[in-house]
């Protein structure tokens, strides 16, 4: 036993050593790993990204079948040409049975490893769906099923690449065109050898066609992909091309260059870096197009309005007249109803967190609707005054307002909202609701197939094009049209809500992207709210003066007026404040000196700060006090407490073994959310405070309340159908465990009210 034990180690069985060869090119098997993790192992399921290989249509099935299998035999056929000698029976001699012979085992440990996969997730749930829903699991298994024919077609393909190679009139003329090239067959360094040039073996030319026809079948594949309409082909299989053919490249590096390979792939990589950067405007807003091409040359160093460019530096002196997209102060907003009463003011606070928070948010803004209402109207989205918050949050939020019609309009309905185009409220196949629907509708498709197939080839292409024709291909644009093809309503430009707002009866949306190189704040909102981007007070030797102590933030209206006014759609705002790398790029405001916009949850992921601030800065007049009832603070917060893993398993092991490389990581990205959280506690605390305290107010003037989504989906921009439902089911639940207080608290405030008139 132990002889025999030797002997495998001393010769492993020929089939290990062809795995062990591929195993040590670690990007070869590196972009497997990941394609195979996110079809059989949900890699990656937290953004969504196991949906852009299952559970799409047939043809989309049997493309990314396809594309998978050559992915597979391109990196298999790398390996066997990089691979040592001793693992070639035949090479040179113009047959393909060692290129079958080593494809074959590692076709054959790969099959294996998909058999084992599929078995295990049927015995226990297929996909994440219980047995008890056949119908579904009928369907996926239907999609695997072109992805398997898929897979085959791409298989026969290879095979013949492989004997179409063995044709005699072929190889002679192969080998008649590479004469030249024979000598380098192994490498440039046998190229700049004088012995071995004689030696140099003709019939291994043969291989190394086959590599240039398969590398040019497959850019061929991605070239026409690329000029498909968006869609057409899947992302999935697009980025399975673009891995091959990045293999493809890795291999011919370390083929053909030798030990010269690694710096001179990172001097390539270098170089395309340099290429790339060097337009200081790439990635822009499609709203904000116009003012662009004034900054294309160099631009004033200082404030030069003149030049057409918008410099930082002229921000103070537009004045308060050009801040806000309508300027005005709290006074001139109508806020008591027709008969002078004052009524309860409502402020929605709500965080990032993608399509789930996007989603948890219109669902609870609509249970919120709904349930207010029981026993009697008390038309909660007109009470709603100003919303904040951040990314997928502000998404579903915005949806909300801008599908909000007129009390005159919906007097007597229980329904508050209108679809902007036919169709949109249609009611969903599963039951939800059409607005939550229309929410949860999936971007990553589309996001996805930006970044596989237009964003390249545009980088590409625009230099052969006039500035004034170039279009915009990145994600962030993708992103935007996902929004506005799914929630039409997204389409409407901002400013036109303006004359709702101040007739009282729409609320006031505020995002708040952050500007990445000085940390600033991005205020875009109807609202004038400059006041709470400066910090001022006394200081020693300034006595009588309010010393300015910082600027934390510009508004978007102060720094682009027209174009607020004009182009500004809520798409766009949306899509800035949710502008989380690497979902969607940062892309660059067309100010001097240049800023790069990116997810409001980087400064505030719940949006509690601005509303604290907005009321704070009410307080310094008499407008709640004349207007105002009762002051509602709703929290709307995708999943904060998380509850830890405290097992004793294998990944707590490992994890606790790392502990001393990953604290530094952890605690910054622990400190990320937990200083949010608590900083905007101890505001909550601080005005519900002031109000306790002054005495214009009584004890339960103020009232905050907290929902929160404790469970389990997808980051990203794609739910299923079941993360969706979970959503909805815990929107429910969780409203109605405080509708009764809050039903309570809207019945006071409004007594109170009568009482006072």
């Amino acid at each position: 036993m132990t002889e025999a034990f030797c002997k495998l180690i001393a010769a492993p069985p020929w089939v290990i050593q062809v795995v062990f060869d591929f195993s040590r090119h670690l990007l070869l098997l590196g972009a497997l790993v990941v394609v195979l993790g996110m079809l059989f192992y949900d890699l990656g399921r937290a953004f969504g990204l196991p949906y852009l290989f299952r559970g799409q249509s047939r043809k989309a099935q049997f493309a990314i079948g396809l594309s998978m299998a050559l992915l597979a035999s391109e990196l298999f056929y790398v390996s066997y040409l990089v691979s040592p000698d001793e693992l070639h029976r035949s090479r040179g001699h113009g047959i393909p049975l060692d290129v079958l012979n080593y494809l074959g085992a590692l076709w054959g440990v790969l099959a294996m490893v998909v058999v084992a996969s599929v078995v295990s997730r049927v015995l226990y749930k297929w996909n994440g769906v219980p047995w008890s829903d056949p119908k579904r699991i009928f369907e996926r298994l239907g999609t695997s099923v072109y992805t398997l024919l898929g897979a085959e077609l791409g298989l026969v393909l290879t095979l013949g690449f492989i004997f179409g190679g063995t044709n005699g009139a072929i190889l002679s003329r192969v080998q008649g065109i590479g004469e030249r090239i024979r000598p380098c067959i192994h490498g440039i360094g046998h190229c700049l050898s004088a012995d071995f040039r004689a030696d140099a073996p003709r019939e291994m030319l043969h291989e190394h066609v086959y590599a240039t026809a398969f590398f040019a079948l497959l850019a061929g594949m991605y070239v026409v992909a690329s000029c498909l309409p968006a869609r057409k082909i899947p992302a999935a299989a697009g980025l399975c091309v673009l891995f091959a053919l990045l293999g493809a490249i890795d291999g011919f590096f370390v083929y053909w260059l030798e030990k010269w390979h690694s710096m001179l792939l990172v001097g390539g990589a270098v170089l395309l870096l340099y290429v790339l950067g060097r337009k200081r405007y790439r990635a822009r807003f499609a709203d904000l197009k116009d003012v662009y091409p004034a900054l294309e040359q160099e631009p004033c160093e200082r404030g030069c309005k003149a030049a057409g460019h918008t410099h930082l530096a002229d921000y103070e002196a537009t004045g308060a007249s050009g801040s806000g997209l309508l300027p005005r102060s709290m006074a001139e907003f109508r806020w008591t109803d027709e008969s002078g009463r004052k009524r309860p003011l409502v402020l929605v606070c709500t965080s990032g967190g993608g399509i789930r928070a996007a989603v948890w948010t219109a669902a609870v803004l609509r249970e919120l609707e709904r349930q207010l209402d029981l026993s009697e109207r008390r038309e909660f989205p007109y009470h709603v005054r100003m919303i904040s918050g951040a990314s997928g949050g502000m998404v579903g939020a915005s949806y909300w307002v801008a599908t909000l019609e007129g009390p005159t309009i919906t007097a007597g309905s229980s329904e508050y909202h209108k679809e902007a185009t036919a169709g949109e409220a249609a009611p969903d196949a599963e039951g939800s609701d059409w607005l939550v629907a229309n929410v949860a509708k999936e971007c990553l498709s589309r996001v996805a197939a930006a970044l596989v197939f237009s964003e390249l080839p545009a980088r590409i292409w625009e230099w052969t094009k006039p500035l004034g024709e170039r279009e915009l291909h990145d994600r962030g644009t993708a992103l935007e049209n996902a929004f506005v093809e799914n929630m039409p309503s997204l389409g409407t430009k901002l400013s036109l809500l303006g004359p709702d707002e101040r007739a009282g009866w729409r609320p006031s949306l505020v995002w708040s992207p952050m500007l990445v190189e000085d940390g600033k704040r991005l205020l875009i909102s109807n609202l004038c709210l400059d006041a709470l981007l400066v910090q001022h007070g006394p200081a020693i030797g300034e006595e009588g003066q309010r010393v300015v102590y910082a600027r934390s933030g510009y508004e978007l209206g102060r720094l682009f007026p027209v174009q607020s006014r004009d182009t500004l759609r809520l798409a766009t705002a949306a899509r800035m404040s949710a502008s989380f790398p690497f979902v969607s790029p940062a892309a660059v405001l067309p100010t001097v000196p240049r800023r790069r916009v990116v997810d409001a949850g980087y400064w505030d992921n719940y949006g509690v700060n601005l509303a604290c601030c907005w009321l704070d800065e009410l307080l310094r007049t008499s407008w709640i006090e004349e207007n105002v009832s009762g002051i509602l603070l709703v929290q709307i917060r995708d999943g904060i407490e998380r509850p830890e893993t405290a097992g004793n398993d294998f990944s707590a092991r490992i994890a606790r073994a790392l502990e001393g490389m990953t604290s530094p990581i952890s605690a910054v990205l622990s400190a990320r959310e937990s200083v949010m959280r608590f900083r905007n506690d101890e505001q909550v605390e601080a005005v519900a405070r002031r109000f306790h305290l002054d005495k214009r107010f009584g004890g339960s003037f103020f009232q905050q309340v907290t929902f929160e989504f404790s469970g389990d989906a997808a980051l990203s921009w794609y739910l299923t159908p079941e993360e969706r439902k979970g959503l909805e089911d815990a929107a429910k639940t969780t409203v109605g465990a405080e509708a009764t207080a809050l039903r309570a608290w809207w019945d006071e405030r409004r007594a109170a009210t009568s009482q006072t008139a």
